[in-house]
């Protein structure tokens, strides 16, 4: 009998488990968003330059002036705001049916980053991402602050602009 009971409440915390994973957004299908991590490489030299972000070091300058803003989005959606920004990227984007949503920030971690949330509010688009801590809790992978770049790859939406919050 206390199998029984221990085999069925490892099954309700097992289904509870993947029905939480659905409701974080990134596997809804409205959405079909595929993250792109450390996109920065296929970026234009150019479009980031003219895009440096605060408290990243460019060319051994460290930029902690007011001038430059912390982070920036680009929300992308046809080839011509395609060909502006990146000079490369590793798919083909059909415009009619998906965008792109760019996110710069300085960083300080080499960690990757996941989609946790995406939800809409009049006519903007919100990505909660957050940066995967080691599964070894290895230490040491803080580094010095830079410029970095994630693509959102999605299905194209009715919106009019992009927010990137960060956990």
């Amino acid at each position: 009998m206390k199998k029984i009971f221990l085999l069925g409440s490892l099954f309700t915390i097992a289904i509870s488990l993947m029905a939480c994973s659905n409701q974080s957004g990134y596997n809804d299908e409205r959405y079909n968003a595929q993250l792109y991590d450390n996109a920065g490489e296929w970026m234009h030299q150019d479009f980031l330059i003219e895009n440096l972000t605060r408290g990243a070091f460019y060319n051994d300058d460290f930029l902690d002036d007011d001038s430059y803003p912390k982070n920036f989005t680009y929300l992308i959606k046809n080839k011509g705001e395609f060909d502006s920004v990146l000079a490369e990227y590793p798919t083909e984007v059909d415009f009619n049916k998906r965008m792109l949503c760019v996110f710069v920030f300085t960083c300080n971690y080499t960690r990757p980053y996941k989609i946790k949330n995406i939800s809409e509010e009049n006519q903007v688009i919100k990505i909660e991402v957050k940066s995967m801590k080691s599964s070894n809790n290895a230490i040491g992978d803080a580094c010095i602050p830079w410029q970095r770049c994630l693509v959102v790859e999605m299905n194209k939406l009715d919106i009019t602009s992009v927010e990137f919050i960060e956990n």
